[in-house]
């Protein structure tokens, strides 16, 4: 099977795994906000697909398509992720069924919609991760993205060594006391989809991890405030002293922190 990250290669996938000749498609249509991934939305008379071909350098930003696939199956069944048609991470290829439209910025600070993520959040923590799926250690994510940077020659702003230490003292702190969950890790509206239920798409950096990092992909993607923060944190958790509150204000700071990391090394070539 052809992995081309083109549209005919989107194309001829897409017939090979519905099992009908190239010429019943109907469109093949670029979908624009993936930074990772090169896909396509493909529709036909009876199914519309996604197909998505990986375009990234998976060691460097931290990647794991064998973990994706277990984690995927998962959730699938969960009724928070989409169908999987096709799974090969040997050659990079993922067709879904298509969910339909994602957010909008303006749907993810909705207070309705708050409540609703921090109760997805709630289902999916509680599930039962798979088997070979990743461990999202959040030291060993910041080390590797050190050493990447390190080894292009390239030294941002963000890698001094006062800004170094804190984000692995960070990290530690949320490891202590905390189970580990199964996380998405990286939420926001454009991972989300809802035709009166929540699902979420994009998984390939999910893994066993910190649960208040989970919560705080979203809070940091959408600057909620104090306020919306709270009302995200409440729905997800009865659990709302102040230590739960002062650790989620950390993992929004690292969060960010992650993220930035994340763009020095996809911007120095990953």
């Amino acid at each position: 099977m052809t992995s081309a990250g083109t549209a005919a290669g989107a194309l001829d996938i897409a017939a090979r795994v519905l099992s009908i000749p190239v010429e019943a498609i109907l469109s093949c249509e670029p979908i624009k906000h993936g930074l990772t991934n090169d896909s396509w939305l493909v529709r036909t008379r009876q199914d519309d697909v996604v197909v998505r071909i990986s375009n990234a350098a998976e060691q460097a930003l931290q990647i794991d398509r064998q973990s994706e696939a277990a984690v995927l199956t998962v959730v699938s069944e969960a009724g928070i992720g989409p169908e999987v048609l096709l799974c090969d991470p040997a050659q990079r290829v993922l067709v879904t069924r298509y969910l339909g439209d994602t957010w909008t910025e303006a749907d993810a600070v909705q207070e309705n919609n708050i409540q609703r993520l921090g109760q997805m959040f709630r289902r999916l923590h509680r599930l039962s991760p798979p088997l070979g799926v990743r461990r999202v250690e959040l030291n060993d994510t910041l080390e590797g993205y050190f050493r990447t940077l390190q080894e292009r020659g390239i030294q941002p702003a963000l890698t001094t060594k006062s800004l170094r230490d804190r984000a692995l003292q960070v990290a530690l702190k949320l490891r202590e006391n905390s189970a580990a969950t199964l996380c998405h890790n990286d939420v926001h509206h454009l991972n989300v989809t809802d035709d009166g239920q929540l699902r979420l798409i994009d998984w390939e950096y999910a893994g066993v991890g910190q649960r208040l990092f989970d919560l705080a992909s979203v809070c940091v993607y959408h600057n909620y405030d104090k306020l919306q923060r709270e009302q995200l944190l409440s729905a997800y958790t009865s659990l709302t002293e102040l230590t739960t509150w002062h650790r989620l204000e950390l993992a929004c700071w690292l969060f960010d922190y992650v993220r930035d990391l994340w763009m020095a090394v996809r911007e120095s070539g990953g």
